[in-house]
């Protein structure tokens, strides 16, 4: 895992270096993330993510994610879940025309805790079930059939206590680094897909909810193009 990392973090900043072509567009995100604890190591959550891109003039995805949670010692989770995902057409550089996928995934989550910060390790494996998108004719596109693909991604998260309030109330600063592997239609890795860097605050509000917004950078790589994707995203969590 170490050995992991250190390549990991080396390998973030070539993806400027080698880059041929960069498209960058501007986009913001915002999920409501809805909790319900089953029992002590039940619970059960459901993610919905609305994505903008152009200056919230076009969708960019509208994603649905509900998830199923084990946890041992509050400190180890595993969870499955599944994806709903509708892709749009928004750019030049996006996909041709809208389609959907379908995804299920496995996932652990590794939490550690210090007297004055917290980091955590996500891994997850994406079994992904997206519609097919033929060329008919020149710049005339249809969807036809599904294609398989996998993919792993690790996701490595850090947060600092920066002030407490009345009544359990905590400000934090959180910054987070997640890679994307793509495994094609197998079980081994081929490329680096795209990674994902965040820097923003997570304000615990009450009991039930919690609100994270902050910068959200991504870089994707598209064939001989490289995608930049400067987002404002904020999350909303609520524990029921």
């Amino acid at each position: 895992m170490k050995q992991f990392i250190i390549a990991f973090f080396i390998a973030i900043p070539l993806l400027n270096v080698i880059a041929q072509e960069k498209e960058t567009h501007y986009s913001s995100w915002n999920t409501v993330d809805i909790h319900k604890k089953l029992n002590d190591k039940w619970s059960v959550n459901t993610e919905f993510n609305f994505r903008r891109t152009n200056f919230l003039e076009d969708w960019e995805q509208f994603i649905v994610r509900p998830f199923l949670h084990y946890t041992f010692e509050n400190d180890l989770d595993i969870a499955l879940g599944y994806s709903y995902i509708k892709n749009y057409n928004y750019a030049d550089f996006s996909t041709p025309i809208d389609f959907i996928e379908n995804n299920i995934f496995q996932q652990l989550t590794i939490k550690h805790k210090f007297s004055r910060f917290s980091f955590d390790h996500r891994l997850r494996f994406e079994e992904r079930f997206q519609q097919n998108i033929i060329e008919t004719a020149p710049n005339e596109f249809v969807t036809n059939g599904i294609k398989n693909r996998n993919r792993f991604r690790y996701k490595f998260q850090i947060s600092v206590p920066l002030k407490s309030f009345s009544n359990h109330r905590v400000l934090n600063l959180v910054f987070y680094d997640e890679a994307h592997l793509d495994f094609g239609n197998g079980l081994r890795p081929e490329k680096l897909d795209q990674n994902w860097m965040f820097l923003g605050f997570n304000f615990r509000a009450s009991e039930h909810i919690k609100i994270r917004s902050g910068y959200h950078d991504i870089y994707a790589k598209r064939s001989n193009l490289f995608i930049n994707n400067q987002i404002w995203e904020t999350t909303i969590t609520y524990k029921i």
